[in-house]
């Protein structure tokens, strides 16, 4: 009996000693840090979901800057009298094309640019347009002044719708005081009439 009392305390105090030594052992595990592959939630489940593309920023084209340019009459208070077209003059045959509009006014009268523009050329020609300055605008378009007394202008001058170019007069191929004026396009006339008192727009800059 006493050996058996001897063995059952042998066995007690060694499972109390592996018991301790569980114990140590669970407590270690719980005190260790955990490490979890990159990419993965700490609960075990991978993110491996999508991810979103990174945002670009894309600059629209730019379109063109424009402005207006006004056409005004060229003489100020005097009507159209002789209009665009086909016409036939006292002591002529034939109808002839007539390729601009007449402005009849007194002789001495100022002439001003219909918009602003730059001077291409001034000159004489005495069995046509007599005195007569042509400028060209912005726009593309071309307008001539005929049969004046006097041209203050020179070629390669800028102008402005404010600036004179000249004086009435009756030179050239004429038959009383007055203004002939022309609009062209492209070289090819057209009818100041559908140019005048207008507004028509200038690309300053192109689109890039």
């Amino acid at each position: 009996m006493r050996r058996l009392d001897a063995r059952l305390r042998t066995l007690a105090t060694q499972s109390g000693q592996s018991l301790g030594l569980v114990a140590v052992a669970v407590l270690a595990m719980a005190a260790a840090p955990i490490s979890v592959p990159a990419g993965d939630d700490p609960l075990g489940v991978t993110n491996k979901g999508p991810v979103a593309p990174p945002v670009v920023a894309v600059a629209e084209p730019a379109g063109p800057v424009t402005r207006e340019i006004r056409f005004e009459a060229p003489l100020k208070g005097y009507p159209i009298n002789s209009r665009f077209g086909m016409r036939r003059l006292g002591g002529e045959g034939a109808a002839r094309p007539h390729n601009g509009v007449d402005m009849a006014a007194p002789t001495g009268t100022s002439v001003f640019s219909a918009a602003e523009g730059v001077v291409v050329r001034t000159g004489y020609q005495p069995e046509g347009y007599g005195r007569f300055v042509e400028v060209a605008h912005p726009n593309g378009m071309t307008t001539l002044y005929a049969h004046m007394s006097r041209v203050d202008v020179a070629s390669g001058m800028a102008v402005t719708g404010e600036d004179r170019l000249g004086l009435v007069g009756s030179t050239g191929y004429s038959t009383g005081p007055h203004l002939h004026f022309e609009v062209r396009r492209g070289g090819t006339p057209i009818n100041p009439a559908r140019v005048l008192d207008r507004s028509f727009e200038v690309v300053v800059i192109e689109a890039s």
